[in-house]
């Protein structure tokens, strides 16, 4: 059986380790003060004139006692046991019955009770203070009766009254100044714990603030040395070794950005492309003399997203609206079109009234596309296999009227994902509705390919067309952002926003001869 640590005792409420220390420091000046006290019993031992009869063995003995009682505080004072107050107080009671003791022994030793003086002083200014009075009662009160038993038994005469009246007053005195000293030192001691606890709450804030920020932080000297790294700095630099503030150097674990802080100026920016990110860096000096300086590393494509995600919501807003109204008047136009085309006479009118049926159409894919992109957050996933995705995808080639000749479909047997049906649906059908607009129309133009790589599944669907040209790669997924004068833009901004409320993710695939999308999704184990 093991015996079990024994648990630390609580603090004394408003007293901290300072006191503990003082009072520690006045008992090692009462150890001291009864080792002299011993050591003087020793060579006056034999002194008649000092001490009466068999009163100088009672002395030798209150100083040993005073001495062993100095020992046994130590043990208290580092338990910390009794509480600190309680301490304190048999401190000074001891001090003032020993050395009263003492001062009975001899009429000669009547001055020992200035060394009250020290032991009132004393406990004033080690403790709270509020005590302090009382001890230079006690001690006053001892004082007197010491000498009013000594002026009883024929030792001393009444003359002596006026010395001890002083006495008497100065341990008040003595007291009364250590009150106020105390509370002075309290009041500093409180403001200074206060402010030490204030600085480390706010040293702990920025910590936290710094750990969970977006953007990295790095603090550097002037030399080049780092004082400080954030984690988010150190993933957006990918940098995976460990980092020691004030011995690692910049330019060892980042040397293009070290390169880069030598070149930006002061409080300016730059940009740094990185593997893993394009990052904006911003330089901020700290004023201090060894030139040292916070760089700040910026993501540029969580800025983008969040300029996106602000323009999503207010477009979704606006189109949310502008679409309900549209779609009213929109029935009444297409309606007014079918009953012209049915007495359209002459081929002008038909031409007009296919013009107005073709935008007509057009404005209520736009509608449909921007009410589709509004509910893009309503998921209802549903585990989807090779056989439902082969099948989704004969249906859409069937509803856009492309030959089974020209798509060739590619697919491995362990398909399986959980997806929304419906938005599967759309966005299969903006990729090959793209597909065979751009494609060459001939049989295998359109190649559908689902593979499997570790836990993602990759649903590729490519087209033999001239591809995207570079200047437009970086606009494919704008919303209103199209080549065709007949497209409404929001097909593959629709599409992408789609993939990504089902945690998947849509990208284009540069390449040689024609476009290639992929979906990346995770696939079902």
């Amino acid at each position: 059986m093991s015996l079990a640590a024994p648990m630390p005792r609580p603090p004394t409420p408003g007293y901290f380790a300072s006191h503990w220390r003082s009072l520690d420091y006045f008992n090692l000046y009462r150890l001291t003060l009864a080792a002299a006290l011993v050591f003087g019993a020793q060579m006056f031992y034999g002194d008649a004139s000092l001490f009466r009869s068999d009163a100088a063995e009672r002395f030798q003995i209150i100083a040993y006692g005073y001495l062993v009682a100095a020992a046994l505080f130590i043990l208290g004072v580092r338990a910390r046991w009794p509480r600190f107050d309680v301490q304190l107080t048999i401190h000074i009671f001891a001090d003032i019955v020993l050395v009263t003791l003492m001062m009975s022994t001899s009429e000669r030793l009547a001055g020992m009770g200035l060394l009250l003086v020290i032991s009132i002083a004393s406990g004033g200014l080690v403790g709270r203070g509020r005590l302090t009075l009382l001890y230079a009662a006690v001690a006053s009160i001892a004082v007197l009766l010491q000498h009013a038993v000594s002026i009883l038994q024929g030792g001393q005469g009444t003359d002596s009254l006026l010395q001890i009246a002083l006495l008497c007053m100065g341990y008040f005195a003595i007291g009364i100044l250590a009150h106020a000293l105390t509370q002075r030192a309290l009041q500093s001691e409180r403001l200074a714990q206060q402010q030490a606890d204030e600085l480390a709450l706010l040293n702990r804030i920025n910590a936290l603030a710094i750990e969970n920020s977006p953007d990295g932080l790095l603090a550097i000297r002037g030399d080049g040395v780092l004082r400080h790294a954030s984690p988010r700095a150190l993933s957006l630099l990918g940098v995976t070794a460990p980092i020691r503030p004030g011995l690692t150097r910049l330019d060892t674990c980042a040397p293009a950005l070290a390169q880069l802080a030598q070149r930006v100026e002061r409080g300016s920016t730059a940009v740094l492309d990185t593997p893993l990110a394009r990052l904006r860096v911003r330089c901020i000096p700290l004023g201090i003399p060894d030139d040292s300086r916070v760089l700040v590393l910026e993501d540029q494509s969580q800025a983008e997203q969040a300029a996106q995600r602000l323009k999503l919501a207010a477009l979704g807003r606006l189109t949310a609206n502008i679409a309900h109204e549209i779609r009213n008047p929109l029935s009444a136009i297409t309606q007014a079109a079918q009953l012209l085309q049915e007495d359209a006479q002459g081929p002008t009118q038909t031409r007009l009234v296919a013009i107005i049926e073709n935008n007509a159409r057009r404005l209520d894919r736009l509608v449909e596309e921007v009410l589709t992109l509004n509910r893009r957050d309503r998921l209802r996933p549903v585990r989807i296999d090779g056989a439902a995705l082969g099948a989704m995808i004969d249906e859409l080639r069937q509803t856009e009227e492309i030959p089974a000749t020209a798509v060739i479909v590619e697919m491995a047997e362990n398909v399986r994902f959980h997806f929304d049906a419906d938005h599967l649906r759309q966005i299969l059908w903006n990729l090959l509705r793209n597909a065979w607009r751009f494609s060459t129309r001939a049989a295998g133009s359109i190649r559908v390919s689902a593979r499997t790589v570790g836990e993602t599944l990759q649903l590729d669907i490519a087209d033999d067309g001239p591809g995207v040209s570079p200047e437009q790669q970086g606009k494919l997924f704008e919303p209103f952002c199209t080549t065709d004068a007949q497209g409404t833009g929001l097909g593959l901004f629709l599409a992408r926003e789609l993939a990504e409320a089902n945690r998947a993710a849509l990208v284009y695939l540069p390449g040689a001869g024609g476009a290639n999308f992929r979906l990346s999704l995770r696939q079902d184990t």
